[in-house]
């Protein structure tokens, strides 16, 4: 099977083909089988993709984010949009309620993808892939917890730029091709990502919470601004259904 050599590439198919010969080696009988057709991409880079990485907004130090529509647990057991919050809600962390400081606003970028995350027939988190969740170990000496993340490279870009990362103890590398144990608001669910590639624009969103370093969207727990003092000595169980009274309770105890 052969393909057609492109005409644009003929003034400098010589040179073209040593290039090409330094990173292909093709079999000594593939002669009558293969002709490598060889045009040069006529590029015009521009740097705004580049620099827009998604670790940057009008805020200082935001990156992990949710997209529109994310249902964020409220401190009386009711849900609300997150893009829906203006600062001064109270929400329920994975250790209590803390007041909403600020809604963080940016865009997804390039160097992230949206995780689709799913519970039986419950509606989805969709939020992006370097955004810790709490999560459930195996190790040498029994299960353990700790914030998982499934983009390590992109998280260390954030805790290297100082953006959105407060933990000395860093998040562990999340598997994408196993399920893994995810904190939930039902206890811990076996959870595998499904990837989406998104346009790089796409609005996302965030809560930093006072305290507490997590909130709960679409029945996950995920950070905030967390900090290793948010997380040692945690040990998740879930949410009870009749939790509702007592969240508000908190949540107006609070308030005074």
């Amino acid at each position: 099977m052969k393909s057609a050599q492109n005409p644009s590439a003929a003034k400098d198919a010589t040179e073209s083909k040593k290039l090409l010969n330094i990173l292909y080696r093709p079999p000594t009988n593939s002669a009558d089988l293969w002709n490598i057709a060889v045009d040069f991409v006529g590029l015009n880079p521009i740097q705004a993709p580049v620099i827009n990485l998604g670790s940057a907004c009008a805020c200082t130090d935001c990156a992990s984010c949710v997209l529109a529509g994310t249902m964020v647990l409220m401190a009386d057991g009711s849900t609300r949009a997150v893009e829906t919050f203006v600062g001064g809600e109270m929400v329920k962390t994975m250790t209590g309620i803390s007041r909403v400081k600020t809604v963080e606003k940016i865009v997804l970028g390039v160097t992230r993808r949206v995780l689709e995350m799913r519970v039986g027939d419950q509606p989805p988190l969709f939020v992006s892939d370097e955004h810790p969740f709490w999560t459930r170990f195996e190790g040498p000496d029994g299960p353990y917890e700790w914030w998982g993340v499934y983009n390590l490279n992109h998280y260390l870009v954030e805790k290297a730029n100082g953006v959105g990362v407060n933990l000395v103890r860093d998040a562990i590398p999340l598997r994408f091709d196993i399920p893994q144990t995810l904190a939930h608001v039902d206890g811990w669910r076996d959870v595998q990502p499904i990837y989406h590639a998104m346009r790089p624009d796409t609005p996302l969103y965030n809560l930093a919470v006072e305290d507490g370093g997590s909130y709960i969207c679409d029945g996950f727990v995920i950070s905030s601004h967390t900090a290793d003092r948010h997380a040692i000595g945690v040990q998740w169980q879930g949410l009870k259904k009749d939790d509702a009274s007592n969240q508000l309770v908190e949540a107006l105890t609070s308030r005074v």
